[in-house]
């Protein structure tokens, strides 16, 4: 019995195993990841390796392409994420006003996301290049343009839905007494969404947001299949896995991953840092 009430005085031994679990399933992978990245290799030559130190950083960070890849990345992301936020708040304030079948509604509103990516990422190519976007709007189907517009919306397709969910809980967390104090104040529509609704639902905003743009970065899918309307605009992750699984370089390869791997945790601490909330509002 005092073992117990030891440890839950002490949460972090109930977060113990799961963190070892996760240092024993990552550990192995990423640390042969960096070792690899500090050799030459190529899957052409499997025997002719050699070490070489952080030459293979040192090319990829003094590359144009590489710059060029991190900045329509983080572009990307930043256009999905908003777009993501935009309508999964239109979405969920429509949803908390509806009580009929709304548990219905709410698993309605995740079915893009069970959906595999590959899938949602043909079925958006195809129908903005050669579908239903052209044939309504008029258009011609090929172009970067349209490689980018069908990569973004098929990112933003799948993950609307979750958003949709995460923020929807935090909409939960806003009083109905509170909005009608706001409203017998004589608050503004404006002033009870800055200053009642945002305040508390900005821990599922933050969440929501660090997620999907995590998600959005890792996106792999959609902007492969775009590919041939992009052929020199990749993102980092297609052109990671371009220079290992075209040109065979995994020591350049690797680099890359671990650099990818730095970028996301970057983007993550950052977005973390600039979306804090308190705790209790």
């Amino acid at each position: 019995m005092k073992a117990v009430t030891r440890t839950l005085r002490r949460p972090e031994m109930l977060m113990a195993p799961a963190v070892l679990l996760l240092l024993l399933v990552t550990a192995w992978p990423l640390g042969r990841a960096v070792w690899t990245s500090l050799s030459t290799s190529a899957l052409t030559t499997p025997d002719d390796t050699s070490f070489v130190g952080v030459d293979n950083y040192v090319e990829v960070l003094t590359s144009r392409r590489w710059w060029v890849a991190v900045a329509l990345t983080l572009l990307f992301v930043a256009v999905v994420v908003i777009l993501q936020l935009l309508l999964a708040a239109a979405f969920a304030a429509t949803l908390r006003r509806i009580t009929f079948a709304s548990a219905y509604l709410q698993v309605l509103v995740l079915v893009p996301f069970a959906v595999l990516a590959v899938v949602t990422a043909f079925a958006w190519r195809d129908g903005l290049t050669e579908g239903f976007g052209p044939s309504w709007f008029r258009y011609d189907g090929e172009g970067q343009v349209v490689g980018l517009l069908a990569a973004g919306a098929a990112e933003v397709w799948r993950g609307t839905g979750i958003t949709t969910i995460i923020l929807l809980a935090g909409l939960a967390r806003v009083p109905v007494s509170l909005l009608e104090s706001a409203v017998a104040d004589g608050a503004t529509g404006r002033q009870r969404v800055f200053r009642v609704v945002l305040p508390a639902a900005a821990p599922a905003i933050a969440v929501a947001t660090v997620y999907r743009a995590l998600d959005a970065y890792r996106a792999f899918e959609a902007p492969l299949l775009a590919e041939p309307s992009l052929p020199k605009l990749r993102t980092a992750p297609l052109l990671l896995w371009d220079t290992t699984f075209t040109s065979f370089e995994l020591g350049l390869g690797a680099a890359m991953s671990v650099l990818v791997l730095a970028l996301a945790a970057l983007v993550g601490v950052g977005l973390m840092l600039m979306l804090r909330v308190r705790r209790a509002l």
